[in-house]
């Protein structure tokens, strides 16, 4: 009591503020009034949301870093919601999966992908739930800095294909989205590339089609022919599995270094995202295998939604297939900031490395020691009510 007496005799702004952080301490209300067992509803606006899944782990992520991933969550969110009920017959579809002819076998397979990718949107009580995501910024498997400049660098990766992400220096750069698309959008001269309205969100969005449990690709697999006599040695099936990305058929692949090792060219990007969709090199499974033609999808739909009209360049519709897999020019014509473009993002579980990650409090900084600012203000705090219990 004579603490409490004492707290409250300080300088209101003093004594509010230590009350204020003693509420707000980690592990003092780690479900919270809302029974919110994530960092996920801190600090929503109403309405209050409360996810059905959870983010966990936090792992070398700072306070900010935190909410940052927290935010771009919630607005991905928003972007497969407004990606659910596709018409194959409008362009964006068109665009990003292919004309409807060579996709008819695969179309109820589209709409299940985004139908689990909405469901990260369900919240607590829904009769579906999708796994919580471990979320870190630790970098375990130490290639977030790997590629060179003008290729682009990782700004997030997941990790064999489960619900684990590592989020880089570059997630941190990416705009929010609704300020991304407002901006972009008043633009008279940008308005109309999809690929700068690219934002967290839309990262957000290729990570979690990389879940094994959300996107579901089609997969070649090679099996022997022992047939007698068989004129071809393996037989290819397909498939089933989880989602990677998919790489350009038929490109003039790089070569990079003293060892003339051979690049892939991976599918990330509004320009490659549709070019596996249309080129007659690829196969009708590549686009809606492939994780980045979701979230290019998703946020097609949005700004449809959200500003009335179709983003719909770069075009990519040249008429020489082969012309266009030797020009440099437009392979590599997007913005690279956004992706690694040629290494993958899907990276298996290093040795050591926790699977799942352990619940974050409600205040999102379980993991993290005081500031100086709050460590500060602790010693005034204490000298004063040392004075004043002498006194």
């Amino acid at each position: 009591m004579l603490i409490l007496r004492a707290l409250l005799a300080l300088p209101v702004f003093l004594s509010s503020t230590i009350i204020t952080y003693a509420l707000a301490a980690p592990g003092s209300s780690p479900q919270g009034s809302d029974e919110s067992d994530g960092f996920l509803d801190v600090d929503k606006k109403e309405p209050f949301l409360n996810y059905a899944a959870s983010l966990t782990g936090g792992e070398g992520c700072k306070d900010n870093d935190l909410k940052w991933i927290r935010d771009g969550f919630d607005e991905m969110n928003t972007l497969f919601a407004a990606a659910q009920d596709p018409n194959f017959e409008n362009q964006s579809e068109i665009d990003f999966f292919g004309r409807p002819f060579r996709i008819g076998n695969f179309t109820d397979l589209i709409r299940a992908n985004l139908r689990r990718a909405g469901q990260y949107g369900n919240l607590q009580g829904a009769a579906i739930v999708n796994p919580d995501i471990h979320v870190r910024c630790d970098d375990p498997n130490d290639i977030c800095n790997e590629g060179k400049k003008k290729d682009g660098k990782h700004a997030a990766y997941n990790i064999g294909n489960r619900p684990h992400i590592n989020f880089c220096e570059r997630y941190f750069t990416l705009d929010p989205l609704e300020e991304q698309v407002n901006d972009e959008s008043s633009n008279d001269q940008a308005k109309n590339y999809l690929i700068n309205y690219y934002n967290r969100a839309t990262l957000w969005a290729r990570m979690v089609m990389h879940i094994a449990e959300i996107g579901e690709a089609v997969v070649m697999k090679a099996t022997p022919n022992l047939q007698p006599n068989a004129t071809r040695e393996w037989i290819l099936n397909s498939a089933p599995g989880p989602m990677k990305t998919s790489v350009i058929a038929g490109a003039m692949d790089d070569k990079d270094g003293p060892m003339n090792i051979r690049v892939l060219r991976y599918a990330y990007g509004v320009t490659r995202a549709k070019l596996i969709a249309t080129l007659s090199t690829q196969n009708a499974y590549d686009a809606l295998s492939n994780a980045e033609n979701y979230a290019m999808y998703a946020l097609a739909r949005y700004v449809v939604q959200k500003r009335g009209f179709f983003p719909n360049l770069p075009l990519v519709n040249f008429g020489n297939d082969m012309a266009v897999l030797t020009n440099d020019q437009i392979m590599d014509g997007d913005k690279k900031k956004f992706a690694c473009f040629d290494k993958p993002d899907v990276v298996p579980r290093m040795d050591g490395v926790m699977q799942a990650g352990a619940r974050l409090s409600s205040s999102a900084v379980g993991s993290h020691m005081p500031s100086a600012h709050v460590i500060t203000l602790v010693v005034v705090v204490m000298w004063y009510l040392a004075g004043y219990a002498v006194g």
